[in-house]
C-alpha cells in the first residue's frame, strides 16, 4: 500500500507542471501604473530574459517568460537602466490583462535589522 501511495503521489507531482501557465503567474498586488511602458518585438530568449529586436535586453522573472514568444510583440511595464539598454520587469500584458510575476518569484532585498542590512550600512559609512 505503501509503495502504491507512493507512486502515485509522484506521478501526481510529475503531472502538476501540464497545468496551464497562468497558475503559475499572478494577479498584481501592486500598483504597476505609474512604472513606465515599453514595447518591442522579442528577436531572442536570453536566460534571463528576451532581447529586442531594437537592442534593449529585458530582464524578467522565471515566472513570466511563457507569456512571451519569439517574434511576437510584448508590452511591459520595468524600469529602466540608466544607459536605456536593458529594462527590468515588473510586469507585463498578456493580451489585455495585466500580469505580474508570482509571490514565490519576487526576490526580496536586504530589510532594515537584517544582517545584510547590516553589512551595507557599514561598507558605506566611515567610524566617527
Amino acid at each position: 500500500m505503501i509503495t502504491r501511495f507512493s507512486a502515485l503521489s509522484v506521478l501526481i507531482a510529475g503531472l502538476a507542471g501540464l497545468f496551464p501557465v497562468a497558475s503559475h503567474a499572478a494577479d498584481c498586488q501592486y500598483d504597476v501604473k505609474p512604472v513606465p511602458v515599453f514595447t518591442g518585438t522579442v528577436s531572442r530568449i536570453t536566460g534571463d530574459g528576451v532581447l529586442l529586436s531594437d537592442g534593449r535586453d529585458v530582464v524578467m522573472p522565471e515566472s513570466l517568460l511563457p507569456f512571451v514568444r519569439l517574434s511576437n510583440d510584448v508590452k511591459v511595464h520595468g524600469l529602466l537602466s540608466l544607459d536605456g539598454r536593458k529594462i527590468w520587469v515588473l510586469a507585463l500584458y498578456d493580451k489585455d490583462k495585466l500580469v505580474c510575476p508570482s509571490v514565490l518569484d519576487v526576490r526580496k532585498g536586504a530589510y532594515p535589522g537584517s544582517a545584510a542590512y547590516d553589512v551595507i550600512q557599514h561598507q558605506g559609512s566611515e567610524a566617527p
